[in-house]
């Protein structure tokens, strides 16, 4: 395995990498300078420290740093920053930002459990404890050229880590897995080969339990949910959860469901969809009612927390709540006026979200 410091380091490679891959300063006095004195008027204002009673700002400019994924891991929220290539940690009681890792090239897809963050960067995938890691960031596997880009699932359950991995044919896409204790070297574990473009991938935490992920497309070769046991042999044959779906992407799993998002690339259609977690279910709308002024508009990250689900909607500019059993009515919205938020994390009485507006910041609401 490699160790790498968290010093800064040289940035030319990383620009380099930023060719080949899509992709706030916070004022603690909080009266002046920074950018986020030019919020406009109808925009989130600045938080208070240790305040989740309103909708507000916790980072922006460049102590958010182009957020790309968030999430949850003890008493932080960490996301990873493409503008600074660097891991950032939050710590809500104070609301102090800082580095977890000051350089990683290309940071993109993160993942957490049991106190341990997981990232994608240009160059492998590290991992390192969401409490520090002054000895540096520990590398799981290294990538090769077009290999970062190809990555587009990522979960933990803090044991090992789990892949999708995509590529142009639409054939031989691959649901890999390396555990952290060891490392991978260049061998990962390949748990299902031949897969037409998987997408999310969750897994149940602990010991035991399931990996589920999706494969994204249309009709009866494509749109689907899969499922495997973690202690399956590899490669080893998914059952299929459900089929026929429509442009399935992001997945989360409870104790006894599947949660997926759906969104179609060529309109406005999307939702959240749900069904239990057996062999052959039946796909039900998690929120089948929707105001017409807050509908489902391109969902696209979900997680489920206790026996409530939470996913935003990049079209519409909210996040919103459900039980994962199903909404009786309106689903609840947390947070809106966002601009193509992108991902979703909660913590104590907070939930968090990117939000794109101004190049990037994290918003946060009462849960």
């Amino acid at each position: 395995m490699r160790v790498r410091a968290t010093t800064a380091a040289p940035r030319g490679a990383a620009l380099a990498l930023l060719a080949l891959l899509p992709g706030c300063y916070i004022d603690l006095d909080g009266l002046t300078g920074g950018a986020e004195d030019s919020l406009d008027p109808g925009d989130p204002g600045r938080c208070a420290p240790g305040d989740c009673s309103v909708q507000c700002v916790v980072a922006a400019a460049e102590a958010a740093g182009a957020p790309a994924a968030i999430a949850a891991v003890g008493p932080y929220v960490v996301w990873t920053s493409r503008e600074g290539d660097r891991v950032r940690r939050l710590d809500p009681a104070t609301d102090a930002v800082e580095d977890l890792v000051s350089f990683t090239p290309v940071p993109g897809l993160l993942a957490a459990a049991e106190g341990l963050v997981v990232w994608a960067a240009g160059d492998g995938l590290w991992h390192c404890p969401a409490d520090g890691c002054a000895a540096g960031a520990t590398s799981l596997i290294a990538f090769g050229p077009g290999e970062a880009e190809a990555v587009r699932g990522l979960a933990t359950d803090g044991r090992d880590v789990y892949w999708t991995r995509d590529e142009p044919s639409g054939t031989a896409g691959e649901l890999r897995r390396c555990p952290v204790a060891e490392g991978c070297g260049a061998a990962p574990e390949l748990l299902a080969l031949s897969q037409s473009h998987p997408r999310g991938v969750a897994v149940t935490p602990g010991d035991a339990g399931d990996v589920v992920w999706v494969q994204r497309g249309t009709g009866a070769e494509f749109g689907r949910v899969l499922r495997l046991d973690k202690g399956a042999s590899s490669p080893a044959a998914p059952a299929q959860l459900a089929v026929r779906l429509d442009f399935p992407d992001r997945i989360a799993l409870g104790g006894a469901e599947v949660l997926w998002t759906w969104a179609d690339p060529g309109g406005a259609a999307g939702g959240v969809s749900r069904c239990d977690l057996v062999e052959g279910c039946v796909e039900e709308a998690l929120a089948p009612q929707t105001e017409p002024a807050r509908p489902l508009r391109e969902p696209a990250a979900i997680l489920i927390d206790g026996a409530e689900a939470y996913w935003v909607n990049r079209g519409g500019g909210t996040v919103m709540r459900c039980p994962t059993a199903g909404c009786p009515g309106y689903p609840e919205v947390l947070a809106e006026g966002l601009t193509r938020p992108a991902a979703v994390a909660v913590q104590g009485a907070c939930v968090y979200a990117i939000d794109e507006a101004d190049g990037g910041r994290v918003v946060r609401a009462p849960r």
